[in-house]
């Protein structure tokens, strides 16, 4: 063992359960990532349509910055073990790459063993994604006049928790019609969404190449 921390297991099954939000079944990214460090702690979920990073805030006590990957029914199992902890929950990171997350109060955990090795993707889509989000946050609005959303994305976003006594209004901030969205939600989430190609959906026959204004 050669890292644990103790969190609330409420935040803890709020952030995962946020992720998982973004880790749809049959995504071309089978995880999502888990990193902590003494500076923050998030979960990092996206189909390189939407990206989601739900915040734990500083982790204290770790002895060096982690990253796992996890699996949807990963985030499931710690959603569900963090809940049920009724306290405080005990995440021991492992030598050999898994995690152990136990209730302090209650007899109740969940083991996560390594994933990496058996996730077939290309694992630089993490660091996109953080380059992404923090570009994102570093530009001003530039609202255009026309922007096109595909529903079934946006409608990701409506699941997210957030702390009790905290708004879920999302607020977004828009750079151009073809450029990602910056997306937050409560003080713990912030995410991306990527807008529809207005040119290539143009050309569906359906839709005419008006884009039914």
């Amino acid at each position: 063992m050669i890292n644990d921390f103790t969190i609330e297991g409420e935040d803890f099954a709020r952030a995962a359960f946020n992720a998982l939000a973004f880790t749809p079944a049959h995504s071309v990214i089978p995880a999502a990532m888990l990193h902590l460090g003494a500076a923050e702690g998030y979960f990092l979920a996206t189909d390189t349509y939407a990206i989601g990073r739900p915040s734990l805030g500083p982790i204290h006590g770790l002895e060096a910055t982690v990253d796992l990957e996890l699996t949807r029914a990963d985030l499931a199992e710690l959603d569900k073990v963090g809940r049920a902890c009724k306290g405080e929950l005990k995440v021991t990171i492992l030598a050999d790459g898994g995690l152990i997350a136990a209730g302090v109060q209650l007899n109740v955990q969940a083991v996560i063993p390594e994933r990496a090795s058996a996730l077939g993707y290309d694992k630089g889509v993490w660091k996109l994604c953080t380059d992404m989000l923090e570009k994102l946050d570093r530009e001003q609005p530039d609202i255009p006049e026309l922007l096109a959303l595909d529903p079934g994305l946006l409608s990701r976003f409506g699941k997210i928790k957030t702390p009790k006594g905290t708004s879920p209004m999302l607020d977004m901030r828009i750079t151009g019609h073809d450029e990602p969205i910056l997306v937050k939600c409560g003080p713990q989430f912030t995410g991306a969404l990527m807008p529809v190609d207005r040119d290539v959906a143009a050309r569906s026959t359906a839709r005419g190449g008006d884009f039914l204004w």
